[in-house]
């Protein structure tokens, strides 16, 4: 089967060569709704440290899109230490946005848990082995495998809790929509070579990252009631 992402659909701007259009276009639009969530979460009087963490959150997860993007946009060929700068970059941006999520549950549904200080020493157990093995393998699926173990037991958590919270349930399945992503990179479908897997993928991470900040936004607007 043919790659899709690997087929050249560079762009030229004058003297000027955008490789992969489509991908860094959508890793921009990542970003933007990242730092529009930031900055509506930013906006909030008197966060808590739930509210801080997922700001932190979309802050690094949309530094991190611009990172992947310039790694797609600005190198033909994945290799060589200029697309490594960036390339390695935006994973270990990555591995920080997950721990903020991860403070962020422990610091709300799992606030009044008696496992709370195992749980936090093991989330910065695992963020310092990945953003050290992000540099070590220099592979996605450090990333991947973070995510996954990162997310997917917030993802329980949150549904568990939605039997309560009724906006836990916006993040709960704002997460599920993360498998769809991965299943569209895993299996490369791919409608074009101008709308491959990575495009996507990126779409659903913008339903993704909406439906988590509608949860986190209303979860935040609640407490400043209460």
């Amino acid at each position: 089967m043919i790659d899709a992402a690997k087929i050249d659909t560079t762009i030229y701007i004058g003297s000027f060569a955008l490789h992969q259009p489509v991908t860094v276009f959508t890793d921009c639009f990542i970003s933007i709704f990242c730092f529009y969530f930031f900055k509506q979460l930013n906006s909030l009087s008197n966060p808590t440290n739930t509210t801080i963490s997922w700001k932190r959150f979309f802050l690094f997860l949309g530094l991190a899109s611009i990172a992947g993007g310039s790694s797609h946009g600005f190198f033909a060929i994945h290799e060589g230490e200029g697309y490594k700068s960036f390339w390695l970059t935006m994973q270990a941006l990555n591995i920080f946005s997950v721990y903020c999520a991860q403070q962020a549950t422990l610091n709300s549904v799992l606030q009044h848990s008696d496992k709370k200080h195992y749980l936090n020493l093991m989330y910065n157990i695992q963020l310092v082995l990945f953003s050290i093995a992000v540099f070590v393998f220099q592979n996605f699926l450090v990333v991947v495998i973070d995510s996954a173990v990162g997310l997917i037991p917030i993802m329980v958590i949150y549904f568990i809790d939605a039997k309560k919270v009724k906006t836990s349930a916006w993040i709960a399945y704002g997460i599920f929509v993360l498998f769809f992503a991965a299943i569209v990179n895993a299996t490369k479908f791919s409608f074009s070579a101008y709308f491959n897997y990575l495009d996507i993928a990126h779409i659903l991470i913008m339903i993704n990252l909406s439906l988590m900040f509608i949860g986190v936004k209303r979860g935040a607007t609640s407490s400043e009631l209460i």
